[in-house]
């Protein structure tokens, strides 16, 4: 962790319109202090050597942080690589140019995950089958696509693992991808197969966003199985 010597941290606010409406208003003027982080800043060493090493989309929307992120990314050569795309348009000039420096990101990473929106950005189609194969021709293994209501696709070169959606009274969608990427990881450590993996993510998004909280509200893995066991009914 780092600080910025003179830059606050910011602060947001979220609406929320269940089921599928949860709009943010960001305070981050006249910049937010993780847009300063620079290549000094980094420990290179730690991150070629990490077995995971995950980073957004909005680290790419701004510099220094745009140089400091794409450098970290030109360290590694091996182990997993995650990019959540993360698009917030608030913080970009233009999609244009968000397309632009995802692909380039796109060119060091091992797996990507986004939601339909995030991933046109990318690769120009929201369709999660074209996308997802759009992706991989980039170079990657693993392509994610969140779909919302209608569940997870995720493509390797083996092929397509589909999760359902899972049912959940909608309290709250903010921090539900949290739970989601922190799934992702626990999983791709685990070296699990794809459609092992969406589930499993699925599910912890799905548990979140059930809850009014977001980081206090993180499922245990316990809760993760046990939701999925009930959706299976079993």
């Amino acid at each position: 962790m780092g600080t910025d010597p003179d830059l606050r941290t910011p602060i947001v606010f979220c609406e929320i319109h269940p089921p599928d409406d949860f709009p943010l208003l960001f305070y981050r003027e006249p910049k937010a202090p993780d847009m300063n982080l620079t290549v000094e800043d980094l420990d290179l060493e730690a991150i070629a050597s990490t077995s995971l090493f995950w980073m957004t989309g909005t680290g790419l929307s701004d510099e220094p942080s745009r140089s400091a992120t794409l450098t970290a990314l030109e360290q590694r050569s091996e182990g997993i690589t995650v990019f959540d795309m993360d698009y917030r348009p608030m913080l970009w000039e233009s999609e244009t140019e968000a397309g632009r420096w995802y692909r380039e990101a796109l060119r060091h990473a091992t797996v990507a995950v986004g939601n339909q929106e995030e991933v046109e950005v990318a690769v120009g189609t929201r369709d999660p089958s074209e996308a997802s194969a759009a992706l991989l021709d980039l170079g990657l293994e693993l392509a994610i696509v969140k779909q919302g209501p209608e569940g997870v696709l995720a493509r390797t070169s083996e092929g397509v693992a589909e999760a359902p959606p899972i049912e959940v009274e909608i309290v709250n969608g903010l921090g539900a991808g949290d739970a989601f990427g922190g799934a992702l990881c626990h999983g791709l450590l685990s070296g699990w197969d794809a459609e092992r993996l969406i589930r499993y993510a699925n599910a912890a998004g799905a548990i979140v966003a059930s809850r009014l909280a977001c980081a206090d509200d993180m499922p245990t893995r316990d809760e993760v199985e046990d939701l999925l066991q009930r959706s299976a009914g079993v």
